[in-house]
């Protein structure tokens, strides 16, 4: 297991990236530890984030006086480290004793590009992971065992805090559960829920609920402000679909109804339930990801938490063809050389994935991660410079609404809405371009009388011009378009317009 965790280090520093949504919770968090206030900007209580646990995580590192983008990357790592370490000691007590074969689940995740990927990146792809992972975990574990203190509750009210779909994971567990009774039920036993099942449902409320009341109180909506930004638009199926096939095609996914199936006869009671329960998640989280949309970064990484769970069933169905073939005469000898050969073929496959992957372009919608680590230093670049040359009291509008607010800290209007309470309510959904379907009408944005209009940054190799019509029609709104070189951007020219004051 060290060597698959330390392979694990090399195969997430391979990518070693940093997203400009990250920047986000990075601002709440930075305003939360230098005014107290949870805000992205200071005096509205806008909920333009979707992961409180990890903000509260990135706060205590600010608190501590360390920078968040590294700190973010290497946390990342370390919880998707141990999640490899639950799922092996997962699989070590469901057989009733430690092999060599729990560490097959481990590496399977280890060598998976988006894993590996959305180890880094400063999101909170790994924490949600890792909570939703000890609490199937640890779920399957109190049912098998027959356990009353069903602490797994707890685990899933820390992921549903983590990410909003910690809420679907928990009621489709729910839903297992009742599965199990409706079972049991029927070969005599009783239906109504028992002691665990009762503090399995209130370990989750006594610590998501109070938590809940408080986000509504402190923001004043029932669900963040990203989910009305996010809802109502139409048309997200068709690139939802080519999301879900691409993460299925790259991480070939199309063998695990195989390997789930592999044995003739019944699993064991226990494999019956993992396999159950993966069902009934990859079909909830899987058509809720297609439903949305998908997302417009590369690999996958909404499908990222649901990974553990599937390696854990695709190993099993893997040592259920070694038990057949070593059960039929196939010799250890021969049996490592299929293994080798299957693995040099696989991380081939992984090596031009990841390689793919970091290069810099965009494509059907779908920016890679090699775009996204270049677009990430630019807008450094430029909000280290608006820190410089802009007046403290200067407000911008910008569609990237992470890195550049962050550095500037000035007053931010996001243009997509993600974080305006009144964009998300009063603008109408237009396009399939997940979290890019509202847009800030321009008449908003001059009764904002915002001084910096950057919308999305204009970045050239020389200094990027404007027409005339374009330039009269600005200046009668009191704008004039500005072009600076600023220092370590590549390429070094950026243009926006300026409001006259």
């Amino acid at each position: 297991m060290i060597a698959i965790s330390v392979a694990l280090v090399g195969h997430a520093l391979v990518f070693n990236f940093i997203n400009d949504d990250a920047f986000i919770s990075f601002r709440y968090a930075d305003n939360l530890v230098r005014h107290g206030e949870l805000v992205f900007n200071l005096g509205e209580r806008v909920e333009g984030y979707t992961n409180f646990l990890w903000t509260m995580v990135m706060a205590g590192v600010m608190a501590l006086g360390l920078d968040p983008v590294p700190w973010s990357k290497w946390l990342g790592i370390a919880l998707a480290v141990l999640t490899l370490w639950v799922i092996a000691r997962f699989t070590a007590r469901q057989a009733g004793r430690f092999s060599l074969g729990d560490a097959l689940a481990p590496a399977l995740l280890a060598g998976a590009p988006a894993y590996a990927c959305w180890s880094t990146g400063g999101l909170e792809t790994q924490l949600f992971t890792l909570t939703a992972t000890l609490g199937w975990t640890g779920y399957l574990t109190e049912r098998r065992e027959g356990r009353t203190r069903a602490t797994s509750g707890i685990w899933f009210a820390l992921c549903a805090m983590t990410r909003p779909e910690g809420m679907l994971l928990f009621g489709l567990t729910g839903l297992h559960r009742i599965g199990a009774l409706v079972i049991g039920a029927r070969q005599g036993g009783r239906l109504w829920p028992t002691a665990g099942d009762w503090v399995w449902g209130a370990g989750f409320a006594l610590v998501f609920a109070p938590f809940y009341a408080w986000r509504w109180v402190y923001y004043g909506w029932p669900f963040p402000n990203t989910y009305y930004v996010k809802t109502g638009a139409s048309g997200f199926w068709a690139p939802g679909w080519n999301y879900f096939w691409s993460w299925v095609l790259t991480h070939h996914l199309w063998a695990l109804p195989l390997l789930a199936a592999i044995r003739r006869r019944l699993p064991p009671p226990g494999h019956r339930a993992l396999l159950a329960l993966a069902g009934l998640y990859s079909v909830g989280l899987c058509l809720h990801v297609i439903r949305v949309g998908g997302d417009f970064m590369a690999l996958h990484r909404f499908f990222v938490p649901l990974m553990p769970l599937l390696a854990v069933v695709a190993a099993e169905g893997i040592r259920g063809i070694v038990e057949a073939l070593r059960a039929n005469g196939l010799g250890r000898l021969r049996l490592t050389a299929g293994a080798a050969a299957l693995s040099i073929m696989v991380l081939y496959g992984v090596g031009k994935t990841d390689r793919d992957a970091l290069k810099i372009g965009s494509e059907a919608g779908v920016d890679s991660i090699g775009w996204l680590n270049m677009f990430a230093g630019q807008c450094a670049a430029i909000g280290k410079h608006l820190r410089e040359i802009a007046p403290p009291d200067a407000s911008l509008a910008t569609t990237a609404a992470g890195i550049i607010p962050y550095y500037s800290r000035l007053y931010t209007l996001d243009v997509l809405g993600l974080n305006d309470e009144w964009i998300a309510h009063n603008v109408k959904p237009r396009g399939h371009r997940p979290g890019h379907t509202k847009s800030a009408p321009l008449s908003y944005l001059l009764e904002k009388k915002i001084d910096y209009l950057i919308y999305h940054p204009n970045i050239a190799k020389r200094p990027p011009g404007q027409s005339a019509g374009a330039k009269r029609s600005w200046a009668q709104r009191g704008y004039e378009w500005k072009t600076e070189k600023v220092p370590g951007l590549e390429p070094p020219w950026w243009g926006f317009w300026q409001r006259t004051r």
